[in-house]
């Protein structure tokens, strides 16, 4: 029977048997059991009040671990959500404390404000209600700190981290104010006199072990700095998965791996703690789970993720799960 009959009659050459196995290889139905990824993140819910969902553009966040509460700051005006993504109260828009820069909520439930007063800056402290207490200057501050202006600021287990986004510099100081070191993130970055100006923090974190976390988009890179000024970096340009466009927001999980904010792609990306590429989610777009234009992140001690954007879409809020490691 010739090649021709053999089609006609029902026997399919091999070269098309080949090509419809790669074809169902390529669709997934012919694969292997596919792995299952070590940390995966999936859409909660938008953070919203009883008329909605709340769109903010670019908000500033804190997390109250101990009570489950998250803040946002927009426009002089703080937002409190409970952990259900619910607005419970608000409070800032009738005080009278000059430019709210960012919050912070510290271990013992105290609201600290970063506020400035024309060129200087304050730090205020808040009851739960959002109401005055009392203020906290910075003391010692080191000579080659004067200019020192912070828009950033963390309070993690009674220390307080200031940092200078476009300055690059980095202030930590006790609960009351007394400086206890500074970082020049110029010099460690190792940047050139022609760089000044020209390179600042996409995102800034802190972990529990006082590990100073920050991107920096125009090097399309991220970095961990040790209290002790070791600084260790991760992350190379590119669009594939793992790679960095723009980068943001900066956190790190309970299972000591590294979450990272592209804005360009819309995404979260998470590395383990030797930095390798786990897994990527979440992707540009309007609909539910999708990004606009992604900024700051912040997790909280349930490995929620709160992420800002653009597009007033206000804040999403996406939930970690971790895939069992061998041995456990």
């Amino acid at each position: 029977m010739t090649g021709g009959a053999a089609t006609r009659a029902g026997m399919v050459p091999r070269t098309a048997l080949v090509g419809a196995l790669l074809a169902l290889v390529a669709a997934g139905l012919y694969a292997a059991p596919a792995q299952s990824q070590p940390v995966k993140g999936s859409y909660l819910y938008t953070l919203s009040s009883f008329t909605g969902p709340v769109r903010h553009d670019f908000s500033r966040l804190a997390v109250d671990r101990a009570r489950s509460e998250v803040y946002a700051l927009y426009q002089n005006g703080i937002r409190v959500f409970n952990e259900s993504g619910m607005e419970v109260y608000q409070f800032g828009e009738d005080l009278d404390l000059g430019l709210i820069a960012d919050i912070a909520v510290d271990d013992r439930g105290d609201i600290l404000l970063l506020v400035y007063r024309g060129s200087r800056a304050a730090i205020i402290r808040c009851n739960y209600r959002g109401e005055p207490q009392s203020e906290i200057a910075l003391r010692g501050v080191p000579p080659e700190f004067e200019d020192f202006a912070p828009n950033r600021m963390v309070s993690q287990r009674g220390t307080l981290y200031l940092a200078s986004t476009s300055g690059l510099k980095i202030v930590t100081a006790d609960r009351e104010g007394a400086v206890t070191k500074g970082y020049d993130l110029f010099r460690l970055f190792e940047l050139e006199d022609k760089d000044r100006g020209n390179v600042e923090l996409g995102g800034f974190s802190v972990d529990r072990e006082g590990n100073m976390l920050m991107t920096v988009p125009v090097l399309f890179r991220a970095s961990v700095l040790s209290p002790d000024g070791t600084m260790i970096w991760f992350g190379r340009p590119g669009g594939a998965p793992g790679k960095f466009n723009i980068v943001g927001g900066i956190v790190r999980d309970s299972q000591g791996n590294v979450l990272v904010v592209d804005r360009l792609k819309g995404s979260l990306l998470a590395f383990d703690r030797t930095f390798d590429f786990l897994a990527q989610f979440a992707s540009s777009g309007r609909k539910p789970g999708q990004l606009i234009f992604p900024d700051e992140l912040a997790i909280d001690d349930r490995d929620r993720l709160y992420v800002t954007q653009a597009g007033k879409r206000g804040i999403s809020v996406f939930t970690l799960t971790h895939a069992a490691r061998r041995g456990q």
